[in-house]
């Protein structure tokens, strides 16, 4: 048998035959020494953004490999809601690591890495809407215009909450495929996605009857991060570190602009004539690193 290494810890069914001198310490390790970092699987496949969170994951073990050895990225068959995915990182079941939207409580449960992982167009939403809206919404000229039509959004998503303290019409969906079937449906009006993930969205799903509309932008302060159990510390360091090394060289930045997912979002000049309503964010924690002007790319820059 192979043993794994998860997060810092060799799990072996063969370790009792080790301690007992039967196999040499160094055969042992060196049948499997890779870090395995367990993810979960799509939540559908409409869910195309999950290849570029498991692309940056694996570029930041990469760059930190000399400092503490090779790790690779194992998908796991778990097709799970974000809140449950969320829920086995404390337990140390099934997955070690999973990327969300943050909030307060997110950030007391659970371990946040504070890097925003696409630079903060998380908080940029266009809205994904049926072709034949078109119209209605390029007569929208303000946000009180725009909040008397509906969102559709995840039930347990933070910027549910956001746009719903903000006064928009939110209906929710706890299946993200779903809020794309209400969608097509006529069920809500408009889906906010960020301009990291929407267009791809769009063109994956349903691309002759939905459209990315990006004449209008909905703006907030909003990270999304990696997350990892409370006492997770170790793997968090290293992620961080990899992060940050890959902010450093520029490999960050280049792998947002060439995803198939999100490079369609630059350049990000292109925004200079979209219409931008920003609204407030009261979910952000103290420890939100706003200050670090490149962790925050800006539209229309």
């Amino acid at each position: 048998m192979t043993p794994i290494m998860r997060c810092g810890r060799w799990v072996f069914s063969i370790a009792a035959i080790a301690v007992m001198g039967l196999i040499p310490a160094k055969v042992l390790y060196a049948a499997d020494p890779v870090l395995q970092i367990r993810i979960r699987a799509p939540q559908s496949e409409s869910d195309v953004a999950h290849s570029y969170f498991r692309e940056l994951l694996a570029l930041a073990l990469k760059k930190t490999a000399d400092e503490y050895g090779p790790a690779k990225v194992v998908v796991t068959s778990l097709n799970i809601t974000q809140n449950r995915a969320l829920s086995y990182l404390n337990k140390g079941d099934h997955i070690d690591i999973n990327w969300t939207g943050t909030n307060k409580e997110r950030e007391t449960v659970y371990r946040p890495i504070r890097v925003p992982l696409n630079l903060g167009l998380l908080g940029y939403r266009m809205l994904a809407i049926s072709k034949e809206k078109e119209t209605v919404f390029d007569q929208i000229s303000t946000l009180a215009e725009l909040k008397k039509l509906s969102a559709c959004q995840g039930a347990h998503w933070p910027d549910s909450d956001i746009l719903q303290e903000a006064g928009f019409k939110v209906i929710r969906a706890v299946k993200f495929e779903s809020m794309y079937e209400m969608l097509l449906a006529g069920r809500c009006d408009y889906f906010p996605r960020s301009v990291a993930e929407g267009y791809g969205e769009v063109e994956s799903i349903a691309p002759d009857q939905l459209m990315a509309y990006d004449r209008i932008i909905i703006a907030y302060r909003f990270p999304m991060y990696f997350f990892v159990g409370k006492d997770n510390a170790a793997l968090a360091v290293r992620v961080k570190k990899g992060l940050l090394a890959a902010l450093d060289d520029g490999s960050f930045l280049a792998l947002l602009k060439k995803h198939p997912v999100t490079s369609k979002v630059f350049p990000l000049s292109k925004y200079k004539e979209t219409k931008v309503f920003w609204i407030e964010n009261s979910y952000l924690s103290e420890q939100t690193p706003l200050a670090q002007k490149r962790y925050w790319l800006k539209v229309g820059e």
